[in-house]
């Protein structure tokens, strides 16, 4: 079991302060006690403390002051005042401070209700450090390490972001699926200004026409079959942070004066109102489209266009940036090798997947990574854990000897495939059929074929 929060209690009452220290103890509390608000400031240095109640009346640093005082000094605990002297404008006067609550002595007529409000300040204390955690690694996740690449278009890209990061320039982001567009995007939200402000995304290509508009700018209580009662869209919810409007040249044109609206006036009505609402909202968005092409051809608004590529973001295919294909390898070995053993990859494999198209780019190789991770027997990934992709379509890598047995590669990795799916369905067959697209026969027929017997019958 973990420690007991901790509690420190501040009261230049004696008996008050044993009392007190007494009744959270038997509560299952760790208390630390101090006589004074320059012992308790002394305390907070010292100790990990969840939690601060403190008597309003001491001779050195009233409660109030000593609330003041931790608040100045970055300690982030709540605050609990305790006095006997209480008036409604006091109670109000600490809060506005950043009390968590202001209780009248004796707490002892009122003991539930007090063991309640502590019970919810540590537990809000708690949930804030875990949001604070969460923000951090998010934070870590999104930061610009985390794009990996020292390739000259991806460090001009690099100084593209650091430039733009904290302004609230509309960025458009073009590259093909798997060039690491989400990636930037969010890059960019996590080192602005509105990092800690909401983050919406809308995949523009996945809903219709009257579904898209609904989802970014929300809807009434009967504006359409099926609506039930009042919705907030995206652009409202992401009020103050960013909308990521990922694949935007999905967008139909109708919808594309709306948005168009919003960016210039920064309001839109919802769906069924006729009332504006205004909002604060940064746009990124993101295409595998070439943009200018669907603008000539007229799919997309010219206006909107310039609006939303004020600074244009174009991510290189991996096949045209090579150079960064064993960093990128690299970082995903650490990142999938987590909890086995190191695993390093031979000369020969880096060199096919130098030399492979990558039609899926930065995704495809993650996924490749992967697999062979999953698959490699030994501690090196060689040639016969490369994918099959790698031997069709004249991407046939040189074997260590020069020839390559195709054949036989391709068989060995089928096996290990069937093996792995086998182990993953703990070696259900009608589980395993189904995760490898085939019937139960086939399996049995492929198992027969390379003398795979499940660990009962050995």
């Amino acid at each position: 079991m973990g420690q007991p929060p901790s509690i420190l209690i501040v009261d230049d009452e004696p008996h008050s302060l044993f009392g007190l220290s007494e009744i959270l103890t038997e509560e299952g509390f760790h208390t630390i006690t101090a006589e004074s608000g320059n012992e308790a400031l002394k305390k907070l240095e010292e100790d990990s403390i969840n939690l601060v109640i403190t008597d309003e009346r001491m001779p050195d640093l009233s409660g109030m002051e000593l609330l003041s005082e931790i608040k100045r000094r970055g300690f982030d605990i709540p605050v609990i005042l305790i006095t006997a002297y209480g008036s409604v404008s006091m109670a109000v006067e600490a809060l506005k401070k950043g009390a968590f609550y202001f209780f009248e002595k004796p707490v002892f007529n009122n003991l539930e209700r007090f063991f309640t409000i502590v019970r919810q300040a540590i537990k809000t204390y708690e949930m804030e450090k875990e949001l604070d955690l969460l923000r951090k690694e998010v934070s870590d996740k999104y930061s610009f390490p985390n794009i990996v690449g020292n390739h000259p278009k991806m460090l001009e890209i690099f100084e593209i972001i650091r430039r733009i990061a904290q302004t609230d320039t509309t960025v458009l982001i073009q590259g093909e699926s798997g060039t690491g567009k989400d990636l930037i995007a969010k890059t960019i939200h996590y080192n602005s200004l509105r990092k800690d402000r909401p983050l919406i995304t809308v995949n523009c290509g996945a809903l219709t026409e009257t579904l898209l508009t609904s989802e970014l700018f929300g809807h009434t209580k009967g504006a359409f079959t099926g609506a039930v009662k009042d919705t907030i869209g995206r652009f409202q919810a992401a009020d103050g942070g960013t909308v990521i409007l990922d694949e935007i040249g999905e967008i139909p044109l109708h919808l594309q004066k709306t948005l168009l609206r919003v960016i210039e006036e920064k309001e839109f009505e919802r769906v069924g109102d006729s009332r504006p609402i205004k909002v604060d909202v940064r746009i990124i968005s993101t295409t595998n489209r070439n943009l200018v092409e669907e603008v000539e051809r007229g799919n997309f608004r010219k206006d909107l266009f310039y609006r939303l590529s004020v600074v244009p973001i174009k991510i290189p295919p991996l096949r045209e940036r090579v150079s960064d294909i064993p960093l990128l390898v690299n970082h995903f070995l650490k990142k999938y090798s987590k909890g086995k053993t190191s695993i390093k990859i031979s000369p020969e494999v880096m060199d096919s997947l130098m030399k492979f198209s990558w039609p899926g780019n930065i995704r495809e190789l993650a996924n490749v990574i992967q697999q062979m991770i999953v698959l490699c027997e030994g501690k090196t990934i060689t040639l016969h854990d490369l994918p099959p992709q790698f031997f069709m379509k004249g991407e046939t890598p040189p074997s260590e000897e020069g020839k390559i047995d195709l054949p036989q590669i391709v068989s060995e990795i089928e096996r290990k495939y069937i093996l792995a799916k086998l182990e993953e369905a703990q070696w259900n067959l009608e589980k395993t059929a189904k995760l490898l697209g085939m019937t139960r026969k086939m399996l049995v027929s492929r198992m027969n074929k390379y003398h795979i017997k499940s660990p009962k019958l050995r």
